[in-house]
């Protein structure tokens, strides 16, 4: 089992997130094909971990699951101490929206809205009030250096800058844990280091877990602890 040293003395008999055993496959046409074979993980809140493999290694399988948007077929994920597998599909929503924070290698913004309105999506999907929403969307966009960006949309903003808008849409709502999915995959190297510099310096202003899935094992030693991801398990 992989586990990290606790950042503090209470985190360590508490850990925000574990996963035991847990297994998954693909069907592909009658062929069953196993991505995850019995991995184990605790990650206690704060922590920073790195999941290190290479490309179809399965790090975003297991990430997906993590973060409750995919289910395992066997074994359990537990965020603190609840297994959320077991959810309805509202209340499980609800967790998304509300403790986990995702990050992708593609962006995933909407080209038809603009900055401002990408980062606000996830806390109108909240309920929360329009006009703090937008008050805190812009303070997010400068802290990434966007100040003079907010009104454009997703083509006129470069690969480094979209990916900062997805980072501030991905904390809008005050997460606790931030998944991390080859964040930099589709930058060059001076804005790949620029976004992991990024995101350790948002961990350590707001006090969230960070999981980052990488294969490129330079940005993963930035972490305090990497795990491999080798023939469907960690090591």
């Amino acid at each position: 089992m992989s586990k990290l040293m606790p950042t503090t003395p209470p985190a360590a008999s508490n850990p925000m997130l574990t996963a035991a055993n847990v297994a998954k496959s693909y069907r592909i046409g009658k062929k069953t094909v196993p991505v995850l074979r019995g991995v184990n993980l605790k990650l206690n809140a704060r922590d920073f971990l790195a999941i290190h493999g290479a490309s179809g290694a399965g790090k975003s399988t297991l990430l997906h699951l993590l973060g409750g948007l995919d289910a395992a077929d066997s074994g359990e994920i537990c965020f603190k101490g609840k297994n959320f597998q077991k959810w309805k599909r509202t209340k499980l929503s609800r967790f998304r929206n509300w403790e986990i924070g995702f990050v992708f290698q593609a962006y995933h913004l909407f080209p038809e809205f603009s900055a401002l309105e990408n980062v606000c999506l996830p806390g109108k999907i909240s309920r929360r009030p329009v006009s703090t929403l937008t008050q805190k969307a812009a303070a997010l966009l400068e802290q990434m250096g966007l100040k003079d960006r907010m009104n454009h949309r997703p083509y006129e903003l470069s690969g480094g800058e979209q990916q900062r808008v997805a980072i501030a849409r991905s904390l809008i709502n005050d997460p606790s844990l931030l998944l991390a999915d080859e964040p930099t995959g589709n930058l060059d190297s001076v804005a790949g280091r620029q976004i992991i510099d990024l995101l350790e310096t948002l961990r350590g202003e707001r006090q969230i877990a960070l999981v980052l899935a990488t294969h490129d094992l330079e940005m993963g030693n930035r972490a305090q602890q990497v795990v491999h991801l080798v023939d469907g398990r960690l090591q």
